[in-house]
């Protein structure tokens, strides 16, 4: 295969989303959630079809920006969406070794074009989150340094840097492009965009680069343009692609460059709201930073993929951020409505907490996990091996892994097989994800409580699983009878080392420090369950499932301490009621 230049080697691809989502809140690319000016509709629909089989003319967009900011119009550059221009600036300017120097975090695609085009990304770590700092600036801008990019607000963060401050830096380094974008500038109250136009007209060593994707609700047409002297807008067009706006975009552009009425309304609503969602983040103990923006940045602590994966299951997608990202722990919310912030601060209240394991508590496994002990048994041993020796051995402290339930029954039975030989059969009965040509023990499962039931808890609890299976398994069985949505947290036994598996607390104690709760209890069938959630401290409930033997999975429980034993899954909720009616006359 021919290869790609090595500058591409290592960097993944930005994914976009492939298909659209019908989201009830879509809160993850801060577009403009009000929607486009009713001219950009009516331009669309008075749009000549005869244009689209001419290739576009860029006169009368540019003569639109140009008289609209007061400046020439060779000092306008026009491109699909901010990002074509970020890139045609970095490909006009960087070359291999030469350093380009950003804050982190901020927008990510302008390093990622530097990346590919050989350049030495530098990154300006925040000493206050987040606020900038013109000394850092400084003390990070080298000899090497050619290009300094600075969003204002800065996406993710918020945060604005006024144009006096980024002037001083100007007037002190003449041989560094101050690269400044603007993107979300008319959402911000403090700074204005005519304010860092100024710095273009002034300095030759300035692009400012601006979209009309978020605040103008262009982004599905993609329509952005630069700034800068006209010596820059002439190296910037060798690069750039001759017709790279296409028709449509640049009519509505101008719809936007004729009335921006629209907008304003759309400003002082974001504001409102933004002051809304900021009041309410700080009023349930996260902490939320301020900002210029449509958005805002809260660091939910070790919270974070908790709240993520619950907006999410409610209808609320945001932006969440990697493990080696310095804002790992926090989340990006594009500002909603009113009624919105409502309805997500309304998500992010604590409940009282639910831990689930999954095998005896919600699957009925007799026919799936023990039907996979059994035969993986008859296969090793030529032998057949009853249900009740199966359960006795399930009933066991430190046989909640059925490879090793397995391996033991072998083993008293006198038959010495590796343990990787065992899960090798096992698993291609229960449940191979690879192989799609079959049915797996796996799907023989019945369900335990209903999806109805869990309908009605999650009204009153937030739910998670704790389960020895492997996720990809969890998951398969969840999503197949659609109770998925119901669950926010998963630790099953590929989140854990070996020895640290049921009966060993790490799982509870993994969810005690992920997961928010009022108060919490957790719904076991096995000895391993009640001695791991006792470990943890944990309330523990304990369920008598339908492959256990009941009077000696009582005797068991009792023996642990165990207050509160179900028989019967079904009637979790009129339980629950009861333990929380006793618990109020008891206190």
């Amino acid at each position: 295969m021919i290869k790609t230049r090595k500058t591409i080697e290592n960097i993944a691809p930005y994914e976009t989303d492939k298909y659209k989502q019908d989201w009830q809140l879509k809160l993850d690319s801060n577009e403009n959630i009000y929607g486009c000016s009713n001219n950009i509709i009516s331009s669309i629909r008075n749009f000549n079809p005869k244009d689209i089989s001419l290739y576009p003319c860029y006169g009368q967009v540019i003569d639109k920006i140009a008289s609209r900011y007061e400046i020439n119009y060779d000092n306008v550059l026009i491109a699909n969406g901010c990002d074509e221009a970020l890139n045609v600036i970095i490909n006009a300017y960087i070359n291999e070794d030469d350093e380009f120097l950003l804050y982190n975090p901020s927008f990510s695609m302008p390093a990622l074009y530097s990346k590919i085009a050989g350049a030495k990304v530098k990154y300006i770590s925040y000493q206050e989150k987040y606020v900038f700092n013109i000394e850092d600036v400084k003390n990070n801008i080298s000899d090497k340094t050619k290009i300094f990019y600075l969003a204002t607000p800065n996406n993710p963060t918020g945060e604005t840097t006024k144009a006096a401050v980024i002037e001083t830096l100007i007037k002190e380094n003449q041989n560094v492009l101050f690269l400044i974008d603007c993107t979300y500038v008319n959402f911000a109250l403090n700074v204005a965009f005519e304010d860092y136009i100024d710095l273009a007209k002034k300095y030759d060593n300035v692009i400012v680069v601006k979209s009309l994707s978020k605040d103008f609700a262009l982004a599905g047409l993609r329509f952005g343009f630069a700034i800068a002297n006209n010596e820059i807008i002439k190296n910037l067009k060798k690069v750039l692609s001759p017709y790279n706006v296409n028709v449509i975009a640049l009519n509505c552009a101008i719809s936007v460059l004729n009335d921006e009425r629209k907008f304003d309304e759309i400003k002082e609503a974001n504001i409102k709201a933004r002051e809304l969602l900021y009041d309410g983040l700080k009023e349930l103990g996260f902490n939320p930073y301020p900002s210029e923006a449509n958005f805002i940045l809260c660091d939910f602590g070790s919270y974070s993929d908790f709240y993520y994966t619950k907006l999410r299951k409610n209808g609320v997608i945001v932006r969440n951020y990697p493990k080696n990202s310095p804002i790992h722990n926090c989340l990006r919310i594009t500002v909603p409505t009113i009624g919105g912030v409502k309805y997500i601060l309304e998500l992010l209240h604590k409940k009282d907490m639910l831990i689930f394991d999954m095998d005896g508590v919600i699957f009925d496994v007799r026919n799936s996990y023990t039907s996979a002990i059994m035969e993986t048994f008859k296969h090793f041993s030529s032998k057949e091996i009853s249900f009740e020796e199966v359960a006795k051995v399930k009933a066991k402290s430190g046989m909640n892994c059925d490879w090793d339930a397995t391996k033991y029954l072998l083993d008293s039975h006198g038959i010495n097989i590796d343990i990787e030989d065992i899960i090798n059969v096992f698993q291609n009965l229960f449940y191979n994800p690879n192989d799609n040509s079959k049915t797996y023990l796996i799907d023989k499962e019945e369900l335990l409580i209903e999806k109805e039931i869990f309908e009605k808890l999650s009204l009153k609890y937030d739910m998670v699983i704790f389960s020895g299976r492997l996720k990809e398994e969890v998951l398969y069985s969840l999503k197949k009878y659609d109770i998925d949505k119901y669950f926010y947290y998963y630790v099953t036994s590929d989140d854990l080392p070996k020895n640290m598996l049921k009966p060993h607390p790490r799982g509870v104690l993994e969810i005690l420090e992920h997961c928010p709760y009022k108060s919490i209890k957790y719904l076991g069938d096995s000895i391993d369950d009640v001695i791991s959630g006792h470990g943890a401290n944990v309330e523990m409930i304990g369920v008598v499932s339908k492959s256990s033997d009941y009077n000696l999975m009582v005797n068991n429980f009792r023996h642990l301490g165990v207050k509160n034993i179900i028989q019967d899954i079904k009637n979790i909720v009129d339980f629950l009621d009861e333990i929380e009616k006793n618990n109020a006359k008891t206190n």
